[in-house]
């Protein structure tokens, strides 16, 4: 989508890319957001989306370290291109620390939490590992380099030759001294001088002839003449043929380098190509993650907004909450001079900008907006003298060409719609404009204070009054949007606030005439009554609150008052028992009694009859309560429907496992780890997932007796079978805390622990991946495991 440099301007969106260029790693990175296009198709934003969610997710991981800058390569590959000469010591650094930063956002991209559906997006932009021809490169150019490109004094190669130029110019040194000892007399001073990096004597004018030797050059009076003698002349000639020698060491280097760096050009180039489509969506991430954005919801095709803030006003910001449906084509937002009304348009145009930049906004989660194929502004005033264009004309100018160019996916934002004219034409064209683009555009934001337009939009569905709160006891704007209502400009009150006279405040409210304070009136009388009623409504809502915390707590009180009952009846079950245990004994043995004497067999069944008796009044008491026990328990707990295969929590501790087949009344058979036990209904609980499922927002308590698990674990030194069981416990408490990574480090010995962890861990559900970690970091003696 190309949007035109007007809306981009008005907008302020030229002040938010500059805001993200700054996090940018690397200038040609910058240069690429300049050139970003804005995505007008919900796939390709849903793919940015995931990559620039991935990449936040590390920004804000504390143990994951932020990759450096690099330095700019443009002079680097102008030089390769334009010449086959040596390259400059400052370009072939640059291009070895280009290589090192490269090396860490490798790192920062692979990082082991990193590694998910959405992050092999970004991590699939640059390779895990640097070429190593380009490490080969860099190493050598940072063991010849110093960090300004120079060549280091301690490369061997001109440690040699520095000795040597050291050790020519001690002679030469000697040698000078002694001559100037010698031949004091005929010198004019005993300090040597330096001419065309040759040590020359200052001799005496009338002295020359004591001297055999050449002349350099004589000072301006004549008196000196500055001479070499001919035995300096050999020496000053090693000592320049040593400096030379260094130079062309030198020149070799950097030739060589040269040469190295040309043979893998294409792959620093290749290289730099991924680094500048990572540094896109680096930049993006972390203007994103500064400035506290969410992703806006691409399934619903409407603006809704929620406490949207404008990112370029800072702290001053106040945020917006902002809803319009599908079946609405304009928004008429009307209200006090000052109040917001042109800030909340521009904040839409700017957020829906941005959205389709990036997939993500400065508001709440859950905040949407449309895909817009095109975004047209006029805001401000156009006013040019060079074109003999009023401010009405600028605007009938601009609107000209937004009108022939809108389109049924395009927004328009127009701010004072029928202003600078006569309000009575304005208002009219207005109108007529609005019913143009009703029928044309997505949507339409329009800030007007024309009467008719607010009128227009309440008698039509495909339009939409909204104001700009004021507080009538302050007499100042809340810049709080209210949509439904039309809002009243507050011009004379906002001038009474500004201290004009009295008489002035009085004489306007007479020119304005019955009619439009009558309407004035209506809307003031409006706005109150809709304060009046979000005050009951806040009223209720706490009413209902304390209402609802009550009645927890009487049906906690209720619940306990069931509990004690049913304590009271377990305990007079329990003597019961002991009665009819007893009893049985006392008959038994009364029979037996019996059986010695004359006994019929009436009287024996009459003591049978009684036992039994006993026997089943105790058995109907024990159901009463095992029905009592079930009532309290399912009113403890969420309700939901056990059958085979369904994930459950079970037991006190709400260890995971699933249904397999029913136990008899009121049990059930449950596959927990490697173990099938059998569970009562009321100690199963639904599992954490399907709640989250079946209801976003819910709370879940429960007990463990795992341990913390550690982040790195060490099983060097057990067996294969123990090592195994510390693995599964620390998966067991991961599982438990909610960890998502941990280390294992096992060594490498030969490979029986590593091989045994990780058939193990292939045949877990949970973990969804394992790898060996770093080479910096234990290699193959050590694994990554993700759950």
């Amino acid at each position: 989508m190309k949007i035109n440099n007007k809306s981009l301007k008005d907008l302020g969106f030229y002040q938010v890319l500059e805001n993200i260029k700054k996090n940018a790693l690397s200038e040609a990175g910058a240069k690429r957001l300049e050139t970003r296009e804005f995505s007008t198709k919900k796939e390709t934003l849903l793919v940015i989306q995931n990559s620039v969610d991935a990449l936040k997710t590390l920004f804000e991981n504390p143990r994951v370290n932020n990759p450096l800058h690099f330095p700019d390569l443009r002079s680097v590959f102008t030089s390769l291109a334009t010449t086959y000469q040596s390259i400059d010591g400052t370009d072939l650094i640059n291009a070895a620390s280009y290589i090192d930063s490269a090396k860490l956002l490798c790192s920062f991209l692979h990082a082991p939490i990193f590694y998910n559906r959405s992050s092999s997006l970004v991590s699939n932009m640059i390779g895990e590992d640097i070429d190593e021809e380009l490490l080969a490169f860099q190493k050598e150019v940072y063991y010849a380099l110093d960090d300004s490109g120079k060549i280091k004094e301690s490369h061997p190669a001109i440690k040699r030759l520095v000795e040597k130029v050291e050790q020519s110019k001690t002679s030469r040194n000697i040698f000078s001294r002694s001559f100037i000892n010698n031949n004091k007399a005929s010198l004019q001073s005993d300090v040597e001088t330096i001419r065309d990096d040759r040590i020359v004597v200052a001799v005496k004018a009338d002295s020359k002839a004591n001297v055999k030797g050449f002349v350099h050059s004589s000072s301006s009076s004549g008196n000196t003449i500055f001479m070499e003698p001919f035995q300096l002349v050999e020496l000053n000639n090693s000592v320049i043929l040593a400096e030379q020698q260094i130079l062309i060491e030198m020149a070799k280097i950097y030739s060589k380098l040269s040469k190295n760096l040309r043979v893998v050009q294409d792959k620093l180039r290749e290289l730099s190509s991924s680094v500048i489509k990572a540094d896109v969506l680096y930049s993006l991430a972390s203007w994103i993650s500064k400035n506290n954005c969410t992703k806006t919801d691409l399934d619903k095709d409407e603006v809704n907004l929620l406490l949207a803030i404008h990112p370029l006003l800072g702290k001053k910001a106040v945020p917006i909450t902002f809803g319009v449906n599908n079946s609405i084509k304009a928004v008429v937002l009307s209200g006090p001079n000052a109040g917001g009304k042109t800030v909340t348009i521009k904040t839409v145009g700017l957020l829906s900008l941005i959205n389709q930049f990036c997939g993500f906004i400065p508001c709440e989660e859950g905040s949407s907006l449309p895909i817009f194929d095109k975004i047209f502004t006029d805001i401000g005033d156009e006013q040019s003298i060079e074109d003999e264009l009023s401010t009405f004309s600028a605007h009938m100018n601009t609107l000209s060409k937004i009108l022939n160019s809108t389109s049924n996916k395009s927004l328009v934002i127009l701010d004072e719609l029928g202003s600078g004219t006569d309000p009575q034409e304005g208002g009219a064209i207005a109108c007529s404009i609005v019913d143009y683009l009703k029928d044309r555009a997505k949507l339409s934001l329009i800030t007007s204070h024309q009467a008719s337009l607010k009128l227009k939009a309440y008698g039509e569905p495909q339009l939409l009054n909204a104001s700009m709160e004021f507080n009538e006891s302050s007499h100042m704007p809340t810049f709080r949007v209210v949509t439904g209502l039309p809002g009243d400009s507050h011009a004379i009150e906002t001038a009474d606030r500004m201290n004009l006279p009295k008489e002035v405040i009085i004489k306007a409210k007479e020119y304005l005439g019955s009619d439009s304070l009558q309407m004035s009136e209506i809307i003031k009388s409006l706005e109150k009554k809709r304060d009046e009623a979000r005050l009951k409504l806040e009223e209720l809502e706490k009413m209902e609150a304390k209402l609802r915390v009550e009645q927890q707590k009487s049906e906690l009180f209720q619940l306990k008052l069931k509990q004690q009952e049913f304590l009271l009846k377990k305990n007079q079950s329990t003597d019961l028992s002991r009665y009819v245990q007893q009893s049985r004994k006392e008959l038994e043995k009364l029979v037996s009694d019996l059986v010695t004497g004359n006994i019929t067999k009436e009287k024996t069944k009459k003591v049978k009859n009684f036992i039994n008796a006993l026997g089943q009044e105790e058995e109907k008491l024990l159901n009463t309560m095992d029905n009592e026990e079930e009532t309290i328990s399912t009113n403890n707990k969420e309700s939901f429907v056990i059958k085979a295969g369904l994930d459950v929590l079970c037991g006190i501790n709400k260890r995971e496992g699933t249904v397999l087949k029913q136990d008899g009344k009121n049990r059930w058979i449950v596959q927990v780890g490697s173990m099938k036990i059998s569970f009562k209904e009321k100690d199963l609980f639904q599992s954490e997932f399907k709640k989250k499922v079946e209801n976003y927002k819910v709370a879940v308590s429960y007990h463990s007796a795992a341990p913390k698990p550690k982040s790195q674990i060490d099983v060097r030194g057990c067996t294969l079978e123990e090592s195994i069981s510390i693995v599964s416990s620390q998966i067991e408490a991961c599982i438990v805390y909610g960890f998502a990574n941990f280390s294992i480090i096992h060594g490498l010995g030969d490979g029986i622990l590593q091989r045994g962890l990780h058939e193990y861990l292939k045949t877990q559900k949970v973990v969804q991946d394992y790898r060996f970690a770093l080479p910096d970091d234990g290699g193959m003696g050590k694994t990554y495991v993700i759950l």
